[in-house]
């Protein structure tokens, strides 16, 4: 029987915590966080024996270290700066971890062979983005000889879109996700730096508001693994409804979310920081307000199998469930790094060290995931495209 604790009670941190214990392979979850009333809305959301809470600051690493003692995995559904420090405090514990976000881990260097020396495994970046596209794309290059091209497209929305920006943030935290800036995609075999603003591509889905596609970009696991295999184009992108960009770009040329401080009144500000204080009130997701959300995912990966051209998609669009009080986001995102915590606490991946979901969820334990996220109510559809040339 696995115990597994759960860091993090916002959004997504829950939702772990409840499908963890849910599982009759799991005897204890300890959900831990440093918001009493999250720890308690938490265990009314879970409802479950097996769930038991605590008050804990991640940054309190002695204290962290102590809590973690005894478990078999650690759950780190907290914001990604703090990430790295989490991860040293299982070291120390030793403990596994299975991480959402997977920003602050780097894709080589010496904290590779610390943390495989230490005896534990870790798998960062295992949610939805990165995380399950991650999982469907390697699972798509793994079907071919020679990949061609590999392309994603992902997002988290609001089903019921409303002005200025017509978002919501669905993952969690107080701030915006805008980055304007360079990120690394691949082009004719090479790594190369785009504006992450650039190349917009129209998404259109069924029923559903018109949407765009814009560069991902932030260096990860996939582009590192794309680079090894020799594919010659590698695009991630972000989905929002149609006209973000736009927006973006309007605000960007004013100033108005400028990095750069401006003397206002004496002192000196930051507009983005300024903006983000400014917008919180009209993006927060909330659901006793009635916001719900949904998730988008795309992937397309082509390449060649023997003497024939095989392309392979992957496609979910996912909704929020009314039944049982889910957000999309935390479906695509929590399950997914509920079912990887408890593959690994039951010894599936005997792995030490940083794993990158890509490269280790393959083969049964890939079809047991699918299986059951299906089971949950998120379904992603495969088709698998195969040519022979005459």
């Amino acid at each position: 029987m696995s115990k597994i604790m759960v860091l993090g009670c916002g959004l997504m941190g829950p939702t772990v915590a409840k499908d963890c214990a849910e599982d009759k392979g799991v005897s204890k979850v300890l959900a831990c966080d440093i918001d009493e009333e999250k720890l308690r809305k938490a265990e009314e959301f879970a409802s479950n024996p097996k769930l038991e809470t605590a008050v804990l600051s991640v940054t309190d690493h002695d204290a962290l270290v102590e809590k973690m003692k005894g478990f078999d995995v650690v759950v780190n559904a907290t914001a990604a700066k703090f990430s790295i420090g989490i991860l040293e405090a299982a070291m120390e514990a030793g403990v596994n971890v299975v991480d959402l976000g997977g920003g602050s881990y780097p894709l080589e260097g010496d904290l590779y062979g610390r943390v495989e020396k230490a005896g534990i495994t870790a798998i960062p970046g295992c949610g939805v983005d990165p995380g399950l596209i991650d999982i469907l794309c390697g699972y798509g290059m793994d079907m071919m000889d020679d990949v061609d091209g590999v392309h994603f497209a992902c997002g988290g929305l609001p089903m019921d879109p409303k002005p200025p920006l017509d978002y919501k943030i669905v993952f969690g935290g107080t701030r915006m996700p805008i980055r304007p800036g360079k990120v690394p995609i691949i082009l004719d075999g090479e790594q190369v730096e785009v504006d992450r603003y650039d190349d917009l591509e129209p998404v259109y889905i069924e029923e559903l508001k018109d949407m765009e596609a814009f560069y991902d970009g932030f260096p990860s696991s996939l582009l590192k693994l794309c680079k090894e295999r020799g594919v010659k184009v590698f695009k991630g992108k972000t989905v929002r409804y149609a006209g973000y960009v736009d927006k973006l770009m309007f605000l960007l040329d004013l100033g108005v979310i400028g990095k750069e401080p401006v003397t206002y009144q004496g002192g000196e500000i930051v507009p983005l920081d300024f903006f983000h204080e400014l917008i919180y009130p009209i993006v927060k997701f909330d659901e006793a307000e009635g916001d719900r959300d949904l998730t988008v995912l795309l992937t397309r990966v082509e390449g060649t199998k023997g003497e024939s051209e095989v392309i392979v998609t992957y496609e979910m669009v996912d909704y929020y469930d009314e039944e049982k009080g889910v957000t999309s986001m935390a479906k695509t995102t929590g399950y997914t790094a509920a079912i990887v915590a408890r593959m690994l606490a039951r010894g599936a991946f005997p792995q030490k060290g940083i794993q990158w979901p890509v490269r280790i969820v393959k083969g049964e334990l890939f079809r047991e995931l699918m299986g059951s996220l299906r089971e949950r109510g998120v379904e992603v559809t495969e088709n698998i495209l195969t040519t022979t040339g005459l």
